[in-house]
């Protein structure tokens, strides 16, 4: 006769290596005005891993039974030993880099919104949702067990567990695993403010159907074994007050509250405060779990290596509500230089998504030696001439993976934009809004650049009494900074508009060309920034409001162009003569 099963309490602990997971993704490298990578961050990685695999070797040594996790008192207790894949930090374990391994997306049909959290099932989603009660909304230190309960039960098949024998065997618990560890990379990739966690076990209490052929989980309990770095909760006060000081500062220096302005505004905080930290990769606990974590931002000490950088910025973003996140994959800086990198996509105004690398935008320095910062990879598309004759999609991979070995749990990352940012959109007084759509350029003598500008046909414009005037200001980029730039301001070439280029039921759009443009100045980057004067109907004041500034050079948008047309995939003869044109130019640059 077969014996009834009791309830069963599997306690799955995962190794040391899963110390390394929460900490992601990022890279062994600094932007700097020459080189993005030194040799010092070469020769650190095999110093790191020999510190990761002394603390798996660590972990390997320890019994599995002192978990801290509560079995049930009515339950008999399964203890099986579990060896967790391992989450992917920027030191470098083994990543798919060219050695052939295949991965499957755990949720193939699975389409991004907002979050990686979107891209879970209904019980992945539980795990997720009990460490995000936990640790984000409760805030609680990194000893506090997470409990999920599962109501329905989530079922496994039972095939090579032995029910008479109480005995469980770990091939059935894949699916289970696979959920968990889904739920895990998923919360610490959307959740960086729970900086202070790290590695995790886990127990998974599950019973026997009557007939012992399928197994019932109903509840998972998650016990954190180690804080980031030593005493990391105590930072947590500090974290909060230099938090609010960064916003603060964010707010107080945006010329307004536009979404490209405030994303600008986060950037150069973050490049202006931050540097990295070559000593994270030693292998110090401290520095190296610190240095991996959003904290040193907040906490005064400003070192960190890309994870850092890339956490601080979806931080930010959260708190003025612009959607961020964090992407991982593989940074190639050079040809004969590459390595695991980590970066975000900022979804702006206008819905598409755009790709910020923080990290590489900072550690230039001005001719005298004072701190500076670039725009190569800020709000760019894939696409995009960003350095070294790269675009920046040949720069960097977004693998999707987060583990070091075979998972069916694959991040899925949202679409890219082909092409940079070009749409600065300011809302004024707020009733008319005025947008610089970006440049183009004549390609015929006399050769000319041309920036359109739109004026949204919306309620705001129905207070206007009447436009007296509106065009475009033009300048050489670098001669002033861009809130010097106004009709007022000396040297400016003021293009008045005479002629609407286009209109529908929403907006007008209408142009600014500078002609004449010599082949000598096809480099130089121009500003072009959009104007109106309008009276207002209520006051019948008059008015003067801006559009903010696109900068681009006739190489530039050339390049672009190219890129464009080089993609038809059946161009036509008028089509062929402008790619030809356009070659014509950039191979003369």
């Amino acid at each position: 006769m077969r014996k009834k099963p009791g309830k069963l309490t599997l306690r799955a602990v995962l190794s040391a290596a899963l110390i390394v997971s929460l900490l992601m993704t990022g890279a062994a490298y600094r932007a700097s005005a020459e080189e993005d990578v030194s040799p010092t961050d070469v020769s650190a990685v095999s110093v790191q891993q020999e510190a990761e695999q002394a603390e798996s070797d660590e972990a390997e040594a320890h019994d599995g039974t002192e978990t801290g996790i509560p079995a049930r008192k009515e339950a008999a207790s399964i203890v099986v030993r579990r060896e967790a894949q391992d989450f992917l930090l920027s030191s470098g374990k083994v990543r798919r880099n060219g050695t052939g391994t295949k991965f499957n997306r755990f949720l193939p049909s699975a389409s991004f919104d907002g979050n990686y959290k979107s891209e879970l099932d209904e019980n992945e989603k539980k795990f997720y949702q009990g460490l995000y009660d936990t640790f984000v909304t409760g805030r609680n230190p990194h000893t506090a067990v997470v409990s999920v309960e599962l109501d329905p039960p989530m079922e496994f098949n039972v095939v090579y567990s032995n029910a008479e024998k109480d005995e469980a065997d770990d091939r059935d618990l894949v699916d289970i695993d696979d959920a968990i560890l889904s739920a895990a990379a998923a919360f610490f990739y959307d959740c960086p403010e729970a900086f202070w966690i790290r590695s995790f076990s886990y127990s998974i209490n599950f019973t026997f159907s009557e007939d012992g052929t399928v197994g019932h989980v109903n509840l998972i309990q998650f016990l954190f074994s180690q804080a980031s770095y030593p005493n990391a909760y105590d930072d947590l006060a500090g974290y909060d007050a230099g938090l609010t000081a960064a916003v603060s500062s964010i707010r107080n220096s945006r010329v307004n509250e536009s979404t490209y302005e405030t994303v600008k505004a986060i950037h150069d905080y973050i490049c202006a405060n931050a540097s990295y930290e070559y000593a994270a990769l030693s292998g110090s606990s401290y520095t190296y779990g610190y240095a991996y974590s959003a904290a040193p931002l907040f906490t005064g000490k400003g070192k960190f290596v890309c994870e850092g950088y890339s956490k601080a910025m979806k931080i930010l973003c959260n708190e003025f509500g612009i959607n961020c996140v964090l992407v991982s994959g593989i940074g190639k800086p050079s040809d004969s230089t590459s390595g695991p990198h980590m970066w975000n996509y900022v979804r702006m105004g206008d819905g598409t998504w755009y790709a910020v690398d923080a990290t590489w935008d900072d550690g230039y320095t001005y001719s005298d030696g004072s701190p500076a910062m670039s725009y190569n990879y800020f709000l760019v598309g894939s696409t995009t001439w960003v350095k070294n004759n790269k675009t920046f999609a040949q720069e960097h991979t977004n693998d999707g993976q987060v583990m070091s070995s075979d998972t069916k749990f694959e991040m899925v990352y949202p679409v890219l934009s082909s092409s940079a940012y070009d749409r600065y959109i300011v809302d004024t007084d707020p009733k008319i809004t005025l947008t610089t759509l970006g440049a183009s350029i004549r390609i015929s003598d006399p050769y000319g650049i041309r920036f359109g500008i739109q004026i949204k046909r919306d309620e705001g414009l129905s207070s206007v009494h009447h436009i007296p005037e509106f065009g475009t200001l033009i300048i050489a980029s670098g001669t002033l900074g861009d809130n010097e730039l106004t009709i007022n301001t000396p040297n400016v070439r003021k293009i008045r508009a005479n002629n609407i280029y286009s209109q529908d039921e929403t907006q007008y759009t209408y142009t600014g060309v500078l002609i004449n443009i010599p082949k000598t100045f096809f480099g130089t980057n121009v500003k072009g920034r959009g104007y109106l004067i309008y009276i207002d109907d209520e006051t019948g004041q008059e008015h003067i409001i801006y559009s903010e500034t696109v900068e681009r050079s006739f190489y530039g948008v050339a390049q672009s162009a190219y890129d464009s047309y080089s993609r038809i995939e059946n161009p036509d003869d008028s089509q062929k003569a402008i790619i030809e044109k356009l070659k014509g130019f950039l191979d003369n640059q």
